[in-house]
């Protein structure tokens, strides 16, 4: 039976399911905002209520493929300097231009105060502090009369949480645990027995999505599916199952904690078929761009009034519009930005042939690699995947 590598190996390292997966999870994050920016947080709640495991499951694989494929960008790294450098440069510019272009001029084109005000008021400084992951929702005096008013970018509120990924993914790179999976799978299982409890104690009202400490889980349950890679199988039928587990998991909220891994595994079956390329994923990556501005532009729309404040109208003017203004945040932002990616891995070059002791504890990134899978014959080792984020 294959296993993940080599479903991995046969599309040299850079499978188009990933790809995909992004822009239909970003999209699909966008048609579930379109009943909360028309109908109001409470109808909507009450209509994806009935939708939860599906709800439910959008960002859980979002979470479990970026666990996945930053591993494969860990395991290339010599040290924290280059790792959360490369994660600094997929996710800062583009939230810094995302930040200042919705407090700057969407703000002030949809403000309700006059502009002196506007930029006098605290609320307008506040918001800045979105670009170093510290979330801020309002604008003063914008989209007051929304049905769901005052929110300017409701769904930034998961970037906290995969900044905590990345920290808890560095600090396991420390600690050399995410460099042998023996001790990372240690950990994972005393984590699951944590979670477990923890849900058991917490016995409350069941939210939409998964809680953020699961849907951070998912992430660390990508990073394990990346590690046992030559072990895990790639079957189809075990995604079925994987996929029943969490729709039973899912379906009343209670059985969560049992959910992230195999959610991880959907996620990482789903990603590492390659159906064949089209222009969408193959001239960039698109989804961080509609995860960061699709919410800002549906309230854009819905601040037009009743006419256009139906759930449909609004998907249908919106994901264009998201989607265009992802493409031109791709080729005039992001895709720079990670052309610094040679400086990063420069300084990084220079600090460790001084300091040697910054990097991580292993042998070296190739070897890792080699001891992390087992092949039957000589492949190039994996390129680093950056992933958009959330």
């Amino acid at each position: 039976m294959p296993s993940l590598a080599d479903q991995l190996a046969l599309s040299r390292n850079r499978p188009a399911g990933f790809d995909y997966m992004r822009i239909a999870l970003a999209a699909s994050i966008i048609g579930l905002h379109s009943t909360n920016v028309t109908l109001g947080l409470g109808r909507a709640l009450e209509i994806q209520s009935t939708l939860r495991i599906g709800v439910a499951m959008i960002l859980a694989l979002f979470f479990a493929l970026s666990g996945f494929l930053v591993t494969a960008s860990l395991l290339r790294c010599k040290s924290l300097i280059s790792f959360l450098g490369l994660r600094v440069l997929r996710i800062g510019p583009a939230l810094a231009v995302e930040t200042t272009l919705s407090a700057i001029i969407i703000g002030s084109v949809f403000t309700e105060l006059p502009l002196a005000q506007y930029v006098a008021d605290p609320k307008f400084h506040a918001y800045f502090l979105n670009i170093v992951g510290d979330i801020h929702y309002e604008l003063p005096g914008v989209f007051l009369h929304n049905p769901l008013p005052d929110l300017v970018n409701a769904q930034l509120w998961t970037v906290p949480y995969e900044l905590w990924c990345y920290v808890i993914l560095a600090l396991l790179a420390v600690l050399t645990i995410c460099f042998n999976r023996v001790a990372f799978l240690g950990f994972m299982v005393i984590a699951q027995i944590g979670l477990i409890g923890y849900d058991i104690y917490r016995w409350d009202e069941v939210p939409i999505q998964l809680r953020p400490h699961l849907l951070v889980f998912c992430f660390l349950a990508g990073v394990g599916f990346y590690l046992w890679r030559d072990k895990v199988p790639f079957n189809r039928t075990v995604c079925l199952l994987a996929l029943v587990l969490c729709a039973a998991g899912m379906a009343t909220g209670r059985g969560d904690a049992l959910a992230p891994v195999p959610a991880a595994y959907v996620a990482c079956y789903l990603g590492l078929m390659n159906p064949r390329r089209s222009w969408i994923v193959s001239s960039g990556d698109y989804s961080y761009g509609l995860y960061l501005y699709g919410f800002v532009i549906q309230q854009c729309v819905a601040a037009f009034g009743p006419p256009v404040q139906h759930w449909y109208l609004n998907l249908l003017i919106s994901l264009p519009l998201a989607f265009g203004v992802a493409v031109a945040s791709w080729h005039l932002v992001e895709k720079r930005a990670l052309r610094l990616r040679a400086q990063a891995e420069s300084l990084e070059a220079a600090v460790l042939s001084r300091i040697s002791i910054v990097g991580f504890w292993r042998k070296s990134p190739e070897q890792a690699e080699r001891e992390a899978v087992v092949q039957p014959g000589p492949i190039n080792p994996v390129r680093p995947i950056v992933l958009s984020g959330r």
